[in-house]
């Protein structure tokens, strides 16, 4: 891996924005951050090196959050995502990142477009769903696996629910915990994840504190429907820029 000028132009903010998702703001604009890092390396060596990265950073986010979540959605969400993750690791190499991007931004798409376009209570909660939580569960965990970008499929299911902005968070970080601890001994049976790209996890990890430093100051000074806003936005823009990236 070799630190130059454009080194800091693409993996730095790449790991940044990963940090800044740990907070639990804006999972969805980490989209951006593979295509970022893969300008410099390889895809594969990419994900091997983010994934350690992620799970330093869930612990990090766990402590925070360890009394803030949502047991029963968990208890429904994680099962179905170690589906996604096996079928994952059994297809990955026939899935290219550019098609699995296009499906994220046809979903985030459709998803932030009808918030914004035509759903008229914009807080009404949404009752639990067996059957929309394991579908968005077993698609998050299948491009979490991909790509690192299970963010748009669980807020799929996770933000029409309206939770209290604390337990929305802490629920969104504890699956993910979960889903990267099963994610790496596949990564490692792959040979994605192997020690040099551990030590290079390791130097890039102070990069992703800053990001959560930052996304936890965030967090303090935004309300919670300001917070909902933000994300669905958020999920619209790169959800945009995905489909632009895939036709153009």
């Amino acid at each position: 891996m070799e630190v130059n000028f454009l080194f800091f132009l693409t993996v730095v903010p790449a790991i940044i924005l990963y940090g800044i998702a740990k907070s639990g703001l804006g999972g969805s604009m980490t989209l951006i951050s593979v295509p970022l890092m893969t300008i410099v390396m390889p895809l594969n060596q990419a994900l091997g090196i983010i994934l350690p990265i992620l799970i330093f950073s869930d612990f990090i986010a766990v402590y925070k959050y360890r009394k803030e979540f949502d047991l029963g959605t968990l208890k429904l969400m994680v099962p179905f995502a170690a589906i996604g993750i096996f079928i994952g690791s059994l297809t990955f190499s026939y899935f290219s990142e550019e098609l699995l991007k296009f499906i994220i931004g046809v979903m985030g798409f459709l998803f932030a477009g009808h918030y914004f376009f035509f759903k008229k209570n914009k807080e009404k909660k949404s009752e639990k769903n067996f059957f929309k939580g394991g579908t968005c569960s077993v698609v998050a965990g299948f491009t979490s696996f991909c790509v690192h970008a299970g963010g748009t499929p669980t807020s799929l299911y996770l933000l029409p629910l309206r939770m209290k902005k604390e337990i929305y968070v802490g629920t969104r970080i504890f699956f993910f915990t979960f889903v990267n601890l099963i994610k790496l001994p596949l990564y490692i049976s792959l040979s994605m994840t192997n020690l040099e790209s551990f030590k290079q996890s390791a130097t890039l990890f102070p990069v992703a504190l800053l990001g959560i430093l930052i996304g936890y100051q965030l967090l303090k000074i935004i309300e919670e429907k300001l917070f909902y806003n933000i994300l669905y936005a958020l999920i619209f823009v790169t959800s945009v820029k995905l489909l632009y990236d895939y036709l153009v």
